[in-house]
């Protein structure tokens, strides 16, 4: 069984894979924390580490643009994971 889970260990990955896939990297300071910025051609991502910031790479890779679910899918996501 293969395994892997976010922890510092996986940031510096995280952070070549997006290069490799073309995107400006840049840490900022953001009220007193930092924030991860990357920027293709007119693509933005803002997340608070490397790794979230490669999942809504993943996330626009999939859904697209349009990415927001519909009532239904919201009604669905939550009744088959017990959201609350």
């Amino acid at each position: 069984m293969k395994q892997i889970a976010t922890a510092g260990n996986t940031l510096v990955p995280a952070l070549l894979v997006l290069e490799k896939l073309g995107f400006v990297i840049r840490i900022e300071a953001a009220e007193g924390a930092e924030q991860v910025r990357a920027t293709r051609d007119d693509e933005t991502y803002l997340a608070d580490d490397p790794v979230s910031l490669l999942g809504l790479v993943k996330l626009i890779e999939e859904r697209s643009w349009e990415w927001q679910p519909d009532d239904g899918e919201i009604s669905a996501a939550i009744e088959r994971y017990e959201l609350r």
